[in-house]
């Protein structure tokens, strides 16, 4: 793996939420670290540990922004949702079977490369739809 493959902010992947964009980086900052540990070749404890961490913080993070597009009544808050439980059912997928691997390195790199498409595209087609909502509420409620 190279550097090229990490992951780095830009506006392109800014939902106009301010605690959202937050929440979004420092997800992108576990998830390069995963690509950190892969690439140097750490031990398996350590990317677990590493996958540890993505998981709570994702389903944390998960919540809230559920929680803020019901208060802002998106449109897409059910297919938020739904994406959510999906994106959980596949990592938990990866998780097992890096566990029942022994840690092999392919799966992992496999693994980090498909988490970090599904974390741009779904930043970009649907959590970035939360921004014309918070306008609307805000001009209905001025």
């Amino acid at each position: 793996m190279t550097a090229s493959l990490k992951l780095s902010w830009s506006d392109a992947l800014s939902t106009g939420n301010r605690a959202l964009d937050v929440q979004h980086k420092y997800l992108i900052d576990i998830i390069n670290e995963l690509a950190e540990l892969i690439e140097s070749g750490q031990s398996v404890q350590k990317i677990k540990t590493i996958l540890n961490l993505l998981q709570y913080y994702t389903e944390w993070h998960f919540h809230r922004e559920e929680l803020c597009m019901d208060r802002f009544q998106c449109p897409v808050a059910d297919l938020n949702k739904t994406a959510h439980q999906q994106f959980i059912e596949t990592f938990l997928g990866f998780r097992r079977e890096y566990a029942a691997s022994g840690g092999d390195q392919d799966l992992a790199l496999r693994m980090y490369k498909q988490l970090t498409d599904w974390l741009v595209n779904h930043i970009q087609r649907v959590d970035g739809q939360i921004s014309p909502c918070m306008i609307a509420e805000t001009a209905n409620s001025g």
